[in-house]
């Protein structure tokens, strides 16, 4: 037993041995293929994970440590001289192969691929590779939703995505809000306070909670804004002019009664444009499309001026 305890210190050294053999013959290897062959994309400067854990000697988050202080090292390079990255998302997989626990590589991949490397699809898998390891991080979800609306225009895994994140424990509010803006552009008021109403029911926080709830009310006023508008387009059809109350489309049958304003205020008519605004000044959230998205949604990337 004696001699088995005086073994392990060795034991541990020579896998130390072995990892720094092999990890400096990856990277060297790297070094040689990236200058000899500039033109070559191919991700097989490195061995996958399979043929590098025999190699770890059960070392394989120590291995993966080593690897990730080299992807950060490519990576600071990289972003000094030329910010372009072959091998940043196969790097990533690797050390997440290693050591499918390193959440902080996830969250890197997630942002560093596709805003600065230009390559949103291996961010977006990478994302996936981590939510799968890590079912109750709201963080990881968070980045996933949101890449997928900014960079894919996929607004349903956006959702879908959003929702999730705003339903685990230690969410940020923001996570509902996201939710339902997305939600109201893409399938209108009514459909959103469906949405929300059933997310309210399955989310930890109460401040989470709390922003539904206020989510909810700005979804109703969007649908009796909605009402009302068209009463006053079908009240201008008929007459020729804009009506100067809520009450007056009532008195024409256009409305069965005054819509109750969720903030508590009272319905306006502009005498000039015929909109209806609440007394509040409270409007619906509403998505806003920035350059860079319009950028990346016509294929440029978000580096582009």
């Amino acid at each position: 037993m004696a001699f088995g305890r005086a073994l392990r210190p060795v034991t541990f050294l020579a896998a130390l041995l072995a990892l720094g053999v092999v990890t400096g013959v990856a990277c060297s290897r790297l070094d040689r293929r990236r200058q000899a062959a500039d033109e070559d994309r191919s991700p097989i400067y490195l061995p996958q994970a399979k043929y590098l854990r025999p190699m770890s000697v059960g070392y394989e988050n120590v291995l993966a440590d080593i690897l990730w202080f080299r992807t950060i090292s490519y990576f600071g390079k990289h972003y000094r001289q030329d910010r372009t990255y072959p091998w940043l998302a196969h790097m990533c997989d690797l050390v997440t192969d290693l050591d499918p626990k390193a959440q902080h590589v996830y969250q890197f991949a997630g942002v560093i691929l596709p805003w600065e490397a230009n390559q949103a699809k291996e961010g977006i898998r990478i994302l996936e590779k981590g939510v799968r390891e890590f079912p109750n991080s709201w963080l990881l979800r968070y980045h996933l939703g949101f890449n997928y609306y900014f960079f894919e225009d996929d607004y349903d895994k956006a959702i879908e995505n959003l929702k999730i994140a705003a339903q685990l424990p230690g969410a940020h509010p923001a996570m509902a809000e996201l939710v339902a803006v997305l939600a109201a552009h893409r399938y209108g008021p009514e459909t959103t306070l469906k949405f929300l109403s059933e997310l309210r029911g399955n989310v930890y926080s109460d401040e989470v909670r709390d922003v539904v709830g206020q989510q909810m009310k700005e979804a109703r006023l969007a649908i009796r804004l909605e009402h009302i508008d068209t009463a006053v387009k079908r009240y201008r059809e008929r007459s020729g002019r804009i009506p100067p109350s809520v009450e007056t489309l009532v008195e024409a049958g256009l409305l069965a009664e005054v819509p109750e304003d969720p903030f508590g205020g009272t319905w306006e008519i502009d005498p000039k444009t015929g909109k209806v605004r609440s007394s509040t000044g409270q409007e619906p959230s509403r998505l806003h499309q920035s350059r860079v998205r319009e950028r990346v949604l016509r294929g440029e990337s978000v580096r582009d001026q």
